[in-house]
């Protein structure tokens, strides 16, 4: 019974460790600089407007917010149409630029080349009828990469912004980010001009879409602190790893001097360790005595 106890109890306290181990890391990568602007949250840069130039649209074709929302309105349901919603003014929308240039080249040409498989675009915040398509689909935060395909609008989320992760989004794992259903129309006046509104998504929709960007820049968070900290990740790591084994020890020692169960030990598993102790040290107090007198 003691040995089944102490058995129970030791991995009890493994499975702690291990536990103590994983928050550990999860600290790591939630201290992890956050210097991006992004969809999730409220991050603008908010910089003054400046006449430096726009990012290149060497890959990207450039678009007006008319012209996307005309481009989608014929073409949506058949051909994806991945989407950068940028400001000029806007740093991180400028670093970006290369790599969804290139993710534009490798979506267009080579062996897409001429099938209309994609269209890759760039609207810029200034553009004709880009302040209405930025209202009607809530854009908040600057870049803002999104795919339009089937009736259903796919916003990238995480801070992996590089060729190989739009592509990839693009070809393959748009399904697994939070989207929305979104309607297009003419306008009734003149004929002529397309709004893009989203549809109403339900409440609870809503917040595991938040609860899945927020677990996806976490992920990004993680990994960066990973392959970019790893010598403070694995400092950490055995610092928490040691931490922990103190603090459990000392945990067993209070347990101990209070006359209370010890931690995973319920309080009839105590009751049976304690007597079984009273009883091995009078056992051995009645040895002892047996030895006194033969002596």
């Amino acid at each position: 019974s003691h040995t089944h106890t102490s058995t129970m109890a030791t991995r009890k306290r493994g499975r702690a460790m291990v536990l103590v181990a994983i928050i550990a890391l999860v600290c790591t990568a939630s201290t992890s600089v956050r210097a991006e602007e992004d969809e999730f949250g409220a991050d603008y840069d908010d910089g003054p407007p400046s006449s430096a130039p726009p990012p290149s649209s060497s890959g990207a074709t450039e678009m007006t917010g008319d012209e996307l929302a005309g481009s989608i309105h014929s073409g949506a349901d058949v051909v994806p149409h991945l989407v950068k919603f940028y400001a000029p003014w806007c740093s991180k929308c400028r670093q970006m630029s290369g790599d969804f240039d290139a993710a534009a080249d490798r979506l267009t040409r080579g062996v897409n080349a001429g099938t209309n498989k994609f269209v890759v675009a760039s609207v810029a915040e200034a553009s004709t009828g880009a302040r209405k398509l930025f209202e009607d689909l809530e854009i908040k935060a600057y870049p803002h990469v999104a795919m339009f395909y089937k009736g259903k609008v796919f916003t990238h989320a995480g801070k992996d912004r590089t060729s190989r992760a739009f592509v990839a989004f693009a070809e393959r794992d748009f399904a697994k980010y939070p989207s929305r259903e979104f309607v297009t129309s003419l306008d009734a006046y003149d004929g002529e001009h397309v709004t893009v509104g989203l549809s109403p998504k339900p409440w609870h929709r809503e917040h595991m879409d938040r609860a899945l960007m927020f677990i996806m820049y976490m992920r990004d968070d993680l990994r960066g602190a990973i392959f970019d900290h790893s010598a403070a990740c694995v400092a950490l790591f055995f610092t928490g790893l040691i931490a922990g084994t103190v603090a459990l020890t000392l945990t067993d020692l209070v347990a101990e001097r209070l006359g209370v169960p010890r931690r995973g030990e319920t309080w009839d598993e105590f009751k049976r360790r304690t007597d079984w102790e009273a009883h091995r040290e009078a056992e051995k107090r009645k040895a002892a005595k047996k030895e006194a007198k033969a002596e």
